[in-house]
């Protein structure tokens, strides 16, 4: 479970912290922008966050892949599996289908894919939450960090589609949350182990 831990550690430093830096970086953006305007069409800093997102899609799949290879020969939750692989191809994804300047609704076919199939995906963790309310032995704690995600998904929702007020200070809250939900779900099965 080390291997694990390790690379958990990395997916969620790349994610938190280097999506952190890189905003710092842009003159052009703030925390309350979408975290794909960091790698949108002609963004300031957009070679650097490709590497970035490569990196977090990389890392999320190597620690999914460690944890299931760590528990074995019990098999991993299938759902609790998907929903990271899912989270670390949102990444990845979005790497390859930039958003267009401004990340609108709508626009060029990258445009059209980013919004639909990147955001598909990045529904990974609210899956997660989800799936963890169904696994016995979850934690005060798990419950306590996987119920306002869920809430915040649904207001990030709503903020994308109507209100358009801080989309990415709601990304980065649903994103730590997950991290810690991870990070406590790592916790829990390598003490049961």
């Amino acid at each position: 479970m080390t291997k694990a831990k390790l690379l958990s550690a990395i997916a969620i430093g790349l994610t938190l912290l280097g999506v952190g830096l890189i905003t710092l970086l842009d003159a052009y953006l703030t925390a309350a922008d979408y975290v794909s305007r960091l790698n949108e069409v002609d963004a300031e800093y957009q070679a650097l966050s490709s590497g970035l997102f490569l990196l977090i899609g990389i890392f999320w799949m190597g620690s999914v892949d460690s944890v299931r290879r760590s528990i074995e020969p019990k098999k991993m939750d299938p759902w609790l599996r998907f929903s990271v692989i899912a989270f670390a191809a949102s990444y990845l994804l979005s790497m390859v289908f930039p958003c267009d300047a401004g990340c609108p609704p709508s626009g060029s076919l990258n445009q059209i894919l980013h919004n639909s199939v990147v955001w598909l995906l990045y529904a990974g963790p609210f899956v997660f939450a989800i799936r963890m309310f169904f696994i016995p032995g979850m934690t005060r704690l798990e419950r306590a960090i996987s119920s306002p995600l869920l809430g915040i998904f649904v207001v990030m929702q709503l903020d994308v589609l109507v209100w358009q007020i801080a989309p990415g200070a709601l990304q980065r809250g649903y994103e730590l949350l997950f991290c810690l939900l991870w990070w406590q779900h790592l916790a829990r099965i390598s003490h049961s182990s």
